[in-house]
Order: C-alpha cells, then sequence, then structure tokens
C-alpha cells in the first residue's frame, strides 16, 4: 500500500509538473505571436511572409537599437519602441479621418448630405448579413464554422493589437459584442445597438446625421481607442523585453537575433 501511495504521489506530482510546462510553453508561444503582430504592423507589404524573411527582417528593425551601444536596458527598449509606433499611429489617423469621410459618402445613398436612419440601417443589415453565414437570421457558433480562419482585423491590421478598432473581424468577436452575454446574435440585437449608436451621433437630435456629426464621433472614438491601446502598447514592450532577456536586465545584438528566430518560426504557425 505504501508503494503504491508512493507512486501515485508520484504520478500527480508529474502531471503537475507536466500542467506547468504545458502553460510555460503556450505563455511562450503567445509573447511569440504577440512579437510577430507587432512586427506585421511595421511590415504591410508582406502579405506571405516565410519564416526567414521575418527573422532577417526583425533583426534588422533592431540594428538602430544598439547603433551607439552594445547593451539596452528596458527603459531604453520601450523609448526605441514608442519612438517607431508614432509615425505609424499618425498616418493610420489621418487615413482613418479620411476614411471616415468616404465611408459617410457609401452610407448616404440619396447623397444629400443627410444621413437618415434608414440608410444607416441598411448598411447595418448588410453587414449582418456577411456574418449570417447560412443565413437563417441568428449569428451563432454554426456561422462561426462556415466563415473559418480569420486573423485580421477591421481596420488593416494583420492581427490584433491594441490600437486595433473594436471592430468585431470575425462571427466570435461579432458575437462577443452585440451578444449581451448570450451565444448568439439576432438581427434585432445588432439593429438595436446601431439605433443607438446613430442617435448618439446626431448631437443636435434632429434626426439627421450630417458628415461631421459622423466623422466628428468616429474619430472620438477612435482617439480614445488610441490613447489606450497606446499605453497598453508600453505595456507590450516591456513583456516583450523581459522575453527577449530571459531574466537579464540587458540585453545584446545576439540576445535579438536569437529572439527573431522564435518569431520566425511563429509567423508559420
Amino acid at each position: 500500500m505504501k508503494i503504491m501511495s508512493t507512486w501515485v504521489m508520484g504520478i500527480t506530482m508529474l502531471s503537475a509538473s507536466a500542467s506547468v510546462l504545458a502553460a510555460d510553453k503556450t505563455a511562450q508561444t503567445d509573447v511569440y505571436q504577440q512579437a510577430y503582430a507587432i512586427h506585421a504592423l511595421y511590415h504591410p507589404e508582406n502579405k506571405q511572409p516565410s519564416a526567414a524573411l521575418v527573422t532577417q527582417q526583425y533583426t534588422q528593425d533592431y540594428a538602430a537599437l544598439f547603433s551607439n551601444t552594445k547593451k539596452v536596458t528596458a527603459e531604453q527598449f520601450a523609448q526605441f519602441e514608442q519612438a517607431r509606433l508614432d509615425p505609424v499611429l499618425k498616418q493610420r489617423r489621418e487615413m482613418s479621418l479620411k476614411q471616415a469621410h468616404v465611408r459617410y459618402g457609401i452610407l448616404d445613398k440619396s447623397k444629400d448630405q443627410k444621413l437618415t436612419l434608414k440608410e444607416f440601417q441598411a448598411s447595418g443589415e448588410k453587414t449582418f448579413d456577411g456574418f449570417d453565414q447560412n443565413q437563417d437570421g441568428l449569428i451563432n457558433a454554426e456561422d462561426a464554422k462556415l466563415a473559418g480562419a480569420n486573423t485580421g482585423t477591421h481596420d488593416g491590421f494583420r492581427a490584433k493589437l491594441p490600437i486595433s478598432m473594436p471592430m468585431p473581424s470575425n462571427v466570435n468577436e461579432f458575437i462577443a459584442q452585440y451578444g449581451h452575454g448570450k451565444n448568439y446574435v439576432t438581427l434585432g440585437d445588432y439593429l438595436t445597438a446601431r439605433d443607438k449608436q446613430y442617435f448618439e451621433t446626431d448631437t443636435n437630435q434632429d434626426l439627421i446625421v450630417t458628415e461631421q456629426e459622423y466623422v466628428d464621433e468616429f474619430m472620438q472614438r477612435f482617439d480614445r481607442n488610441l490613447a489606450t491601446g497606446t499605453t497598453q502598447m508600453q505595456e507590450i514592450a516591456g513583456q516583450q523585453f523581459k522575453a527577449i532577456a530571459k531574466g537579464k536586465t540587458t540585453i545584446k545584438v545576439n540576445d535579438i537575433k536569437q529572439y527573431a528566430k522564435k518569431v520566425g518560426q511563429a509567423s508559420a504557425q
């Protein structure tokens, strides 16, 4: 009996150790995927990059970080990341502003500079139909299966980042945003949410949304998301530094090269 107890205890400990190792491996995979998402942000020209190309580009992207020093601290790494992120965010904002004007022109079917609720909801019905893969009037897990995998985002990012606009890019995200805790979304659920958005956008409450009202509402949401997302990106920079440093207080070029290989491998997954 004592021998049996010892065996059981040993197996339990091994199982627990295996679970910890599995969790650690998952966490490492996530941080590499995170690094690849950031890399893709700076290389939109790469549609289907090879692991070798990602590895090469990732290493080259950080060459300037070591131009004046052989060792880089966490603070220096964070500053470098923010410096290369700022122009991208500025460009994204300019593009989003232009796109908001274009979207208004598409929504305003009558071209009278007066977006009605009917016109606004016509677009909503079209969006709902796009997610409702089997056209049964419900968006649920069955639609997610039919839609397949989608790792892109509504605003053009290759992968989800905190600075991505919080708009659903796939069925599961659509359900999470509009299901109100349910595992499905009806057309009524979605149009009710859009009703609320329309009347909040109509700031002077004249039952007409002008182009300026539409653009202002979108850009206010964009800027709020950008502020929150920028803070979260700074936190991610800290996480990335820790993953690269592996317990050290500084990193060297070779650390980047080794990490680049893992990021390249993650891009192929």
